[in-house]
């Protein structure tokens, strides 16, 4: 009976965990890209973030920790290379790429982007973890533990590169590499760290870097 038990209980926590993934993964298809930035970043928030507190028994220093002064090199590395990724795919790319993101975002307040944007982050890390954490768990035995990761990393990227047509469209060139390539980066620095703030900060300085040069060549910047 023990065993069954624990079984269910593992079973409940993939299926609430699969369940808050959906639902972050639905919600950009359902909510309005323009004026509601800080709803939508809360509600993809929460919708990662009590799953995974669930699933921890509210452990999160499982996979979140205030990253020591030894992870700086880290997330100096991991921005330098997301940059330069990003830079090689955006050559690659160019030529003329529909983004109604950036539309969406240029008629936004710049204090509600960013602050939507810090808060949207949190999702964005914890949605491409949930696959990530899944598919290693259910393939590390047949797979092994590189070829595991490796098929965690490529799901979860593919996967998030998706969750983005409601931004981008279905230019499924421009998402699968600039998303779903261009953001590789992220999981190894996890994978190597396990701490989630790592690739999070990462993350969050690219994108308020992209942000804040963007709203300032568009005359934008005040708060």
């Amino acid at each position: 009976y023990f065993l069954y038990y624990l079984l269910v209980i593992i079973e409940i926590k993939i299926i609430v965990l699969v369940i808050g993934f959906l639902i972050t993964f639905i919600t950009p298809f359902v909510v309005p890209l323009e004026g509601f930035h800080i709803q939508k970043a809360l509600i993809v928030c929460f919708a990662t973030l009590i799953p995974i507190i669930y699933a921890l028994k509210g452990n999160l220093s499982m996979i979140f920790r205030v990253p020591q002064v030894k992870y700086i090199k880290i997330i100096i590395l991991g921005l330098i290379g997301v940059m330069i990724l990003s830079a090689i795919i955006n050559f690659i790319l160019t030529g003329g790429i529909g983004n109604t993101a950036t539309d969406a975002a240029m008629k936004g307040s710049p204090t509600v982007l960013i602050i939507g944007l810090i808060i949207q982050l949190i999702s964005e890390e914890l949605f491409k973890l949930i696959p990530l954490i899944l598919v290693v768990a259910f393939t590390y035995k047949s797979l092994g533990r590189k070829n595991a990761i490796i098929a965690g990393i490529v799901i979860s990227q593919l996967l998030f590169a998706l969750a983005h047509i409601p931004a981008y469209g279905f230019d499924l060139k421009f998402l699968i590499l600039a998303l779903g390539v261009g953001g590789c980066i992220l999981p190894i620095t996890y994978i190597h760290t396990k701490n989630v703030a790592v690739p999070y900060l990462i993350h969050l300085i690219e994108d308020l870097i992209g942000l804040v040069v963007m709203l300032g060549t568009a005359g934008l910047l005040f708060f």
